[in-house]
This record gives structure tokens, C-alpha cells and sequence, in this order.
């Protein structure tokens, strides 16, 4: 798998991800949106730790710029 998130995209999923975390702690959810938004939280944490995501990827997006 090739790199296609930069920094500032990891960082950008990294916010998102707190902030559904914390806003879920206060119960500001019903069930049903809480079971969605921890799904979307998951995958974006798992696209973090891989530097890949293969929505970018059937897209053709790459945020990633490599060093020339």
C-alpha cells in the first residue's frame, strides 16, 4: 500500500475522531447514530495508523506529497 494521507489529513481525522469521542462521553447521540459514528471513527483511526486510505485510492486522491 502506498502512502495517500499527509500530516495534516491525520491530523485533520485525528480531530474528528476526539470530537465524536467526547461528544459521545455526554450521551448527545441516540443509539443508532452513536453505533454509526463510532464505525466512522474506527476506520478513520485505522486509515491514521496506516498512512492509507483506499477511498483516496479508488478516487485517485493523494494528499501525500513525497520528497524529491
Amino acid at each position: 500500500m502506498k502512502r495517500n494521507i499527509s500530516k495534516k489529513d491525520k491530523t485533520i481525522r485525528l480531530i474528528i475522531i476526539v470530537v465524536i469521542a467526547v461528544l459521545g462521553l455526554f450521551n448527545e447521540f441516540p443509539v443508532g447514530l452513536a453505533s454509526a459514528l463510532a464505525m466512522i471513527s474506527i476506520l478513520l483511526l485505522v486509515t491514521v495508523l496506516i498512512n492509507f486510505s483506499p477511498l483516496y485510492r479508488l478516487l485517485g486522491i493523494s494528499t501525500y506529497k513525497t520528497q524529491e
